[in-house]
């Protein structure tokens, strides 16, 4: 970081706190070293402010805090699975990536992450960054069904060592289950491809194999949906016409079923051990896992229903499970994914929508589908542009939100009152994704050459 900003007066800006309905025009916005020191239409007495931004045209945010991200801690195992960690450039990159678009507190999901890896990684980049855990045995297992690559010479971290040894780092439990254990979206871009590429040599993506694991085991997972013509017409479809429908059986059954249902076992054992630690717990949501969801509700507000418009979901079928899991107390999270570069894109745009213009949703996050995730501001600057929801509705589920949904993540940030932690984004009035500065703890980014390099990843 070069010389760092503790006194900082934002000028006539537009203000949005956080609160999900207040929006304040020509507010003078001031920071004292890490703190909101004052808001208001005058300009504040009192506080020497040594540098200023001006805010026209701009809008105030506070910083987003994202509950759900995969691939941001440098040598960490990945999901579920345990596979093997991205290398440490891409890892950096995707965090990098986050920042640039406006988030200023992000809990790392992949759950066999050492705390230790996360501790270093908040060193090295300025933002608030925890960490959720699946060191507990049924989660180990499943891990090693289907991958673990990610743990090889490594034994079996204890959970109690864990949450004795890093009570700052470690803040929920999770990600529970996952795309790549309970036969969802990491099967799709990850192992189905690559059984394919190795058995055929013909290389498919990740819709084409989403269609051929529903032909053969349904969105559901389970071997008793198989239905041959149903999964020829598929292998046709995808450029595998000459491999039979028992073939497509035997190697995808293989290649998803392995972990399935322990994995389903560690979601209930992973509920017991949250309620112990009264920590959030996180759970990979879809049509394969819902069952067990809506079995572990009574964990109410403790639980933290990931990704509710997963797109094994049509959308009657996932509004519906919404609303059985709100009645029991459960937090409602939507997921970006990848939507905005997905084949699907409409169909996925239009299911995020619709719970969003029913009230539905609590909270807001990216996930990392197909490898990748869309800005968050990207895509609530269409939901507010189709007038699905208003402006400060929206940054609400990116903010307050998710930091009551975690209470130990991001204590204090999420709103921008006076005595609050200087987390703000500020952007275009008139194109919210397009972010102007950052400023963490008081610091704005774009005095760090590193993140100033790559704040234009955020506009796309």
């Amino acid at each position: 970081m070069s010389e760092k900003v503790h006194n900082l007066l934002i000028k006539e800006s537009a203000l949005i706190t956080g609160d999900g309905k207040t929006f304040l025009d020509k507010v003078n916005i001031g920071i004292h070293g890490k703190e909101i020191a004052y808001i208001g239409q005058e300009k504040p007495s009192g506080i020497t402010f040594t540098h200023t931004l001006e805010g026209k045209d701009k809008i105030v945010l506070p910083g987003i805090i994202n509950i759900h991200a995969h691939g941001i801690i440098p040598g960490a195992p990945l999901f579920s699975s345990a596979s093997a960690p991205l290398p440490a450039n891409q890892a950096e990159k995707n965090l990098v990536t986050h920042i640039s678009q406006g988030t200023t507190t992000i809990l790392n999901l992949d759950g066999f992450a050492h705390p230790g890896l996360v501790s270093q990684a908040m060193s090295t980049w300025p933002i608030n960054l925890k960490t959720a855990t699946t060191h507990y045995p049924k989660a180990y297992i499943a891990a090693r069904k289907i991958d673990a690559s990610g743990l090889k010479g490594q034994g079996e971290e204890k959970l109690e060592k864990i949450m004795e040894n890093f009570p700052d780092i470690v803040v929920a439990m999770g990600e529970a289950g996952s795309g790549a254990t309970l036969g969802g979206g990491v099967q799709d871009y990850k192992f189905i491809p690559e059984m394919v590429k190795k058995e055929t040599g013909i290389a498919i993506d990740e819709y084409q194999a989403r269609k051929l694991k529903e032909a053969v085991l349904g969105k559901e997972i389970t071997s008793n949906f198989f239905n041959p013509e149903r999964v020829e017409n598929i292998l046709k479809e995808i450029g595998l016409g000459n491999y039979s429908p028992e073939w497509a059986l035997d190697k995808i059954s293989q290649t998803v079923l392995p972990s399935f249902d322990i994995a389903l076992e560690a979601l209930e054992e992973g509920a017991n051990i949250a309620k112990k630690y009264k920590l959030p717990f996180i759970v990979h949501t879809a049509a394969s896992s819902m069952s067990k969801v809506l079995e572990i509700s009574w964990l109410g507000n403790l639980l933290v229903a990931g990704h509710c418009n997963h797109p094994s979901f049509d959308m009657k079928e996932g509004i519906e499970l919404i609303k059985r899991l709100k009645k029991k107390g459960a937090i409602i999270d939507i997921s970006t994914f990848n939507t905005l570069d997905s084949p699907e894109r409409e169909k996925e745009l239009s299911f995020f929508f619709a719970i969003l213009e029913a009230g539905l949703a609590d909270v807001i996050s990216t996930d990392y589908g197909g490898g990748n995730h869309s800005p968050v501001l990207k895509i609530l600057e269409l939901a507010i542009d189709q007038k699905v929801v208003t402006l400060p509705e929206s940054i609400s589920l990116v903010t307050r939100n998710s930091s009551c949904a975690v209470p130990r993540l991001a204590p204090s940030r999420g709103v921008i009152s006076r005595g609050a932690t200087a987390d703000v984004v500020i952007v275009h009035r008139h194109k919210i994704s397009r972010v102007e500065d950052i400023i963490i703890e008081g610091i704005p980014l774009r005095q760090d050459k590193d993140i100033n390099n790559v704040m234009k990843m955020g506009q796309k």
